[in-house]
């Protein structure tokens, strides 16, 4: 029942037109956003999975995980790994849509196979976008500065945001064998 509350609200939030926006608004609907990511990570273990290949190309692996509730992807998580480090996102879906995509970058000291590395001068950085009917609304960068300001630099990173986020969500949708018919047995007998 709770759940079915919290969803309603959700869709109400979610209709809400942009032009409403306030201060308030804004911390309303980032509020909503993260609870809204709490409820999928808690629900995660049940969710049905799908495995991809990740969106770019890495010198040491990736992979890439959908997971759909019900038939919606809610959430992927991909992992790029480099000689000199490695990355996590993190794309939280609603309806199809990106509400919140968290970035965190691991950068080795030197290559992992170099006698020197040492894990604890790894360089962690963290990204935070929040989204909101197709819009960045606000977006925290590697160096904890907060951007909602609609300049160039902010539009760019929105314009790849929605991009990537489309380009993992359209790749786990056509890996999801669980909605294709199987081809006829055609050694079956009549």
């Amino acid at each position: 029942m709770y759940l079915i509350k919290i969803g309603c609200l959700l869709a109400a939030f979610f209709s809400l037109p942009p032009s409403l926006f306030s201060q308030d608004t804004t911390a309303l609907i980032l509020r909503d956003i993260r609870n809204k990511c709490r409820e999928i990570n808690a629900g995660k273990h049940t969710y049905r999975k799908v495995g991809v290949d990740p969106s770019g190309e890495t010198s040491e692996g990736g992979e890439a995980t959908g997971y759909f509730y019900k038939d919606g992807i809610v959430l992927i998580e991909e992992r790029m790994y480099w000689e000199s480090g490695k990355s996590q996102r993190s794309i939280y879906y609603n309806n199809g849509a990106p509400v919140f995509i968290f970035l965190k970058e691991s950068t080795y000291n030197v290559p992992f196979y170099v006698a020197t590395f040492n894990s604890k001068l790894t360089k962690v950085t963290e990204d935070r976008s929040y989204f909101y009917k197709g819009k960045m609304i606000r977006w925290i960068d590697a160096g904890k500065k907060v951007f909602s300001a609609r300049d160039n630099m902010y539009t760019e990173k929105e314009a790849r945001a929605l991009s990537l986020a489309k380009e993992l969500y359209d790749k786990v949708l056509a890996a999801d064998t669980s909605k294709k018919a199987s081809p006829p047995d055609k050694h079956r007998t009549k």
